[in-house]
């Protein structure tokens, strides 16, 4: 258990940020000129959800012939997203779960794994395999 600890580390560390940032009640979060961007919420989750789809898909270490172990791991974070998404609607006040960022989040794992498909050979990424 320990050895998959070490060896998904940045997914690791990832994920925990972006659970810690989607259970941050809403009161706390400063109100930004952004917020009046139409969805863009939804490009927040995007743009969480692909970094770690693809830090997580280069970190396992697995050829790109996979594709098994590969929907695994977007499989299991999909499901993470779900249960954050649960918890903002059960234990956090100020935050209601959507299906539409379930949807987003999803979009932004698909893309992570596209991006992994995409550019995960090249040497400037090697660095998440070590």
């Amino acid at each position: 258990m320990l050895r998959y600890v070490f060896l998904y580390k940045f997914s690791i560390l990832l994920a925990i940020v972006i659970a810690l940032l989607s259970l941050v009640p809403g009161s706390n979060i400063p109100y930004t000129s952004l917020f009046s961007i139409p969805f863009f919420d939804k490009i927040i989750h995007f743009s969480m959800y692909a970094p770690l789809g693809f830090v997580a898909l280069m970190e396992s270490r697995c050829t790109r012939h996979c594709s098994a172990y590969h929907l695994f791991i977007i499989v299991g974070l999909f499901l993470l997203s779900g249960l954050i998404e649960i918890l903002q609607a059960t234990v956090v006040a100020t935050r209601a779960a959507e299906w539409t960022d379930l949807l987003a989040n999803l979009l932004g794992l698909l893309a992570g794994y596209l991006a992994y498909r995409l550019v995960g050979g090249f040497r400037l990424f090697r660095f998440f395999k070590s």
